[in-house]
């Protein structure tokens, strides 16, 4: 696995055409916004189902066409971006495909490919649009507080972006999407979606779950522990302050990998246990010595300039 090669500069890409978003939350949001500062995209359209939503975008100006018309958003473009979970992508594919034009192509941004890339390669193979492929795609990016409201250009930036082809990926779909992502800013993987799911679980979704159970583990002690809580807990828990309906329905959707990630942290804590109670001190600075190490290989650290 390796970062995919660069052939466009941030804000430019060749062959983009026009794109459309299905979903106008933080990464939808931040999708279209981003999208309007790339030169090689004619259009950018934006879809919401609510007229609440739509107030709000067209106060905004998030892109060029705003509307709750499936056909008036999607008919033209050439790449279609769901910006939905899992739970939704059957009833948009199904709608979204009496209106696509030949040769368009589908991405997503779950965060769970497996489940996201099989239920729309069923759907386009069991359809008679067999000139519609689909690429998944999850960038690593996003923030603790959603909404359209919190959406910003600038989001991807320098972002790592997994992209995931499915049974109807053809290589110029592939390369339409890693070139849409590249445009904004991110850095490009390609990965097959057990993969990812699997991965993922370890630098994402285990990570929310243990941010969930520190601040837990805080509350089940005496409820003056939170009068002592300082900046280190604060970026510790930070993830914590998710949505838990998106949150529930993601490791729901990923209950094998994470489970698997667990039982290695729970070892691993168990182990550390053992060390805590003994007082080990050679063993417990050699396991944070080896942290902090590995710690600098995922982060590597920022060299001051003098």
């Amino acid at each position: 696995m390796e970062f995919e090669s660069n052939s466009s500069e941030e804000g430019d890409a060749p062959c983009l055409g026009s794109v459309s978003v299905i979903g106008p939350g933080l990464l939808g949001g931040s999708v279209a916004l981003a999208s309007k500062h790339v030169k090689s995209i004619k259009t950018v359209s934006l879809w919401a189902r609510r007229k609440e939503a739509l107030a709000e975008l067209n106060k905004s100006e998030a892109a060029d066409v705003i509307s709750d018309d499936v056909a008036e958003v999607v008919g033209g473009s050439d790449l279609v971006v769901l910006a939905t979970p899992v739970g939704a992508l059957e009833d948009l594919v199904r709608m979204i495909l009496l209106h696509l034009k030949k040769g368009a192509v589908i991405t997503d941004l779950c965060s769970v490919k497996a489940p996201a890339v099989n239920i729309v390669d069923t759907i386009i193979s069991q359809s008679a649009r067999n000139d519609i492929s689909f690429v998944g795609s999850h960038p690593m990016a996003g923030s603790e507080s959603g909404g359209f409201e919190n959406a910003r250009a600038d989001l991807f930036s320098g972002a790592v972006c997994a992209v995931t082809p499915g049974e109807s990926s053809i290589k110029e779909s592939e390369e339409l999407v890693v070139n849409f992502w590249q445009s904004i800013g991110c850095r490009c993987v390609k990965i097959d979606c057990i993969a990812h799911d699997e991965l993922v679980a370890r630098v994402s979704h285990l990570p929310h779950l243990i941010a969930s159970a520190i601040v837990e583990t805080v509350f089940k002690g005496t409820s003056e522990a939170q009068l002592l809580a300082g900046p280190g807990l604060r970026s510790m828990t930070r993830i914590a302050a998710g949505s838990p309906e998106m949150w529930a329905e993601i490791i729901c959707q990923n209950k094998d990998a994470i489970g698997n990630a667990m039982e290695d942290h729970i070892n691993l804590l168990n182990d550390l246990l053992q060390k805590v109670r003994d007082a080990d001190y050679n063993d417990l600075n050699k396991f944070l010595e080896d942290a902090k190490e590995n710690k600098h290989r995922l982060y590597p650290p920022i060299k001051e300039q003098g």
